[in-house]
């Protein structure tokens, strides 16, 4: 009887020194899943801008990046939102994504585009999980080409 008790207190030990480990596994899993889709977003917005020209009627050239955002799991941290072209709430039209994962702080990436980025309606904010898109549009404007973040819809 005493070492069914001692195994089982050697095993709750080992199990609460080893939750914080996999809290930052996940924390780091979910990180590395986003930020290879801001990098896809960096690409797509540079590919526009260097491989065409900003037209200054309605049709412009145009690019979907799809954003996965994963349900909590055992191996992956709830995300709580992704905003694309600044912080929830904030002005936008900033060359930048922030999000923020379930027990984290909010972390910023900027993009590497080589023209501004706009967001009309401001930030386009995901929150929830599975698959989301934006849209990234070249246009010509009175300052020069601009890239336009729209949603591109929900897949």
């Amino acid at each position: 009887m005493l070492r069914v008790v001692l195994a089982a207190v050697l095993a709750t030990a080992v199990l609460g020194a080893s939750l914080p480990a996999v809290e930052d596994a996940r924390a780091d899993r979910t990180a590395t899943a986003l930020d290879a889709s801001i990098a896809r977003v960096s690409a797509a917005g540079s590919a526009l801008a260097v491989g065409n020209d900003a037209p200054s009627t309605a049709v412009a050239p145009t690019r979907t990046v799809a954003f996965s955002l994963p349900q909590p799991t055992w191996t992956a941290a709830a995300v709580e939102y992704v905003a694309v072209g600044g912080s929830p709430g904030g002005p936008g039209n900033r060359s930048a994504v922030t999000y923020a994962t379930e027990g984290g702080g909010e972390v910023r990436r900027l993009l590497s585009v080589p023209v501004p980025v706009r967001t009309p309606r401001g930030p386009v904010v995901f929150r929830g999980r599975g698959e989301r898109t934006i849209s990234l549009s070249l246009r010509a404007t009175a300052d020069g080409p601009v890239l336009v973040v729209g949603r591109g819809g929900r897949t």
